[in-house]
C-alpha cells in the first residue's frame, strides 16, 4: 500500500502537481485559436483594405492615363519638356506607383498575420507558466494546511507547543495568500489572451491543450539565419521593389531630360540614390537584429542543461525520500517538502523551455517575411 501511494504521489507531481480547481469552461487549442485571430485582427483586415484602395487607384491611374497621352499627342512638338516630363509622369508613374503600394501592402498583411502569431504564443506561454505557479502554490497550501491540522492534533496529545500550531497557523495563511495571487495572476493572464484571440475576456478554460516547449533545440548558423532574413524579410523585399519604381521613374525624366547635369535628372537620381541607402540600411538593421535573436536562443541553450540537472537532482532527492518515508524513517512533512522541490524545479525547467521555444520563434518569424507592421514603410 504504501508503494502504491508513493508511485501515485509520483505521478500527481510530475504531471500536474496538486489539483487546484481552475474554472469550468472549454478547451484551449492555441494553433486553432490563432488561425481564428489572424482571420479577425484589425491590422491584417486594415492592410486589405490598404490593397483593395491601391487597387482602385490602379485602374483609375489607367483609366486617367489616356487623358495624359491625348494631350501629349495634341500637343506634339508645341510642347516644352516641362509640360512633357508632367504628360509623361501622368501616364506612367501613378500606375506604378499604385502597383507598389498593391505589393506594399500585400506583404504588410502577412507582416500582420505574424505579428498576430507571436503575441498570441508569446502571451500563450505566459500562460502555461502562470498555471504550473498555481499548481505549485496550491501544493505548498495543501502541505501548509496538512501541517497545521497535524500540529493542532499533536497540541492536544502534548507532542507540540503552542508556539509550533501558530507558526504552522501563519505559514498556512500565507500559503493561503500566495495561492489566491497565483490565481489572480492566472485570471489576468487568461483575459490577456482572449483579448489577443478576440475573445469575451471572461472566457474560461479547464484544459490548454498543448504545451509550447523546446527540449532540444536545434540551432543553424548565424550566416543561414542573416541569408534567410535578408532574403524574405518584407522590408527588404518592398525596398527592392521601391528601387525599381524610383528607376522607372528616373528613367521617364531621362527620356526628357538625359543629360545628368539638369536639374530634373538630378531630382531623378536622387530619389533613386535614397530608395538605393534606405534598402542598405534596412540590411544593417535585419542584420543587427538576427544577431541579437541568435545570440539570445544559443544563451538560453547553453543553460539548459544546468536546468536538467537541477531537476534531475530534485528527482532524485524525491525518490530518496519516498524511500526514508515508505521506511517511516522521516516524516509526511519532509516527504512532501521534497516533493514542492520537485514541482518547482519541474516548473522552472519547463519555463526555460517555453523561453527556448519563443526564441526559436522569434527567431524563425524574423527570418521569414517578419512581424512587426511598424517597421514596413
Amino acid at each position: 500500500m504504501n508503494k502504491l501511494k508513493i508511485f501515485a504521489a509520483t505521478a500527481v507531481i510530475l504531471f500536474s502537481a496538486a489539483a487546484p480547481v481552475f474554472a469550468e469552461g472549454s478547451t484551449l487549442d492555441i494553433d486553432a485559436s490563432i488561425d481564428t485571430a489572424v482571420k479577425e485582427s484589425y491590422e491584417v483586415k486594415s492592410a486589405g483594405i490598404s490593397v483593395k484602395q491601391a487597387q482602385n487607384s490602379y485602374d483609375q491611374a489607367v483609366k486617367n492615363a489616356s487623358s495624359y497621352a491625348d494631350q501629349l499627342d495634341e500637343g506634339g512638338d508645341n510642347l516644352d519638356k516641362y509640360t512633357k516630363l508632367t504628360l509623361m509622369q501622368g501616364i506612367a508613374n501613378p500606375p506604378a506607383e499604385a502597383k507598389f503600394s498593391i505589393y506594399k501592402y500585400s506583404n504588410q498583411g502577412k507582416v500582420a498575420e505574424n505579428q498576430v502569431k507571436l503575441s498570441a504564443y508569446t502571451q500563450y506561454t505566459a500562460l502555461m507558466n502562470s498555471r504550473d505557479d498555481v499548481e505549485l502554490e496550491n501544493q505548498k497550501f495543501q502541505n501548509a494546511g496538512d501541517n497545521y491540522k497535524a500540529l493542532q492534533l499533536k497540541l492536544k496529545l502534548g507532542m507540540a507547543s503552542p508556539a509550533d500550531v501558530k507558526n504552522a497557523e501563519v505559514n498556512y495563511y500565507s500559503e493561503s495568500s500566495n495561492l489566491n495571487r497565483a490565481e489572480r495572476q492566472y485570471n489576468i493572464a487568461v483575459m490577456k489572451i482572449n483579448k489577443i484571440l478576440g475573445r469575451n475576456i471572461y472566457t474560461k478554460y479547464d484544459a490548454l491543450l498543448r504545451d509550447k516547449l523546446t527540449e532540444s533545440p536545434y540551432i543553424r548558423s548565424y550566416d543561414d539565419y542573416v541569408g534567410d532574413a535578408l532574403k524574405n524579410r518584407a522590408e527588404i523585399a518592398n525596398a527592392a521593389e521601391n528601387i525599381n519604381l524610383r528607376k522607372f521613374e528616373y528613367d521617364v525624366i531621362r527620356g526628357i531630360f538625359p543629360s545628368k547635369y539638369d536639374g530634373m535628372n538630378q531630382m531623378g537620381q536622387y530619389e533613386l540614390n535614397q530608395a538605393k541607402d534606405a534598402l542598405d540600411a534596412d540590411k544593417i538593421d535585419i542584420s543587427v537584429e538576427i544577431n541579437g535573436l541568435y545570440n539570445d536562443l544559443r544563451n538560453k541553450s547553453k543553460m539548459l542543461d544546468s536546468k536538467k540537472d537541477t531537476f534531475a537532482l530534485a528527482k532524485r532527492n524525491y525518490d530518496a525520500a519516498g524511500v526514508k518515508y515508505n521506511a517511516g524513517v522521516i516524516s509526511k512533512m519532509d516527504f512532501d517538502s521534497k516533493a514542492v522541490d520537485l514541482k518547482a524545479a519541474q516548473n522552472d525547467l519547463k519555463a526555460f523551455q517555453r523561453d527556448i521555444w519563443m526564441a526559436q520563434i522569434k527567431l524563425n518569424l524574423a527570418c521569414g517575411i517578419g512581424d512587426d507592421v511598424s517597421k514596413i514603410k
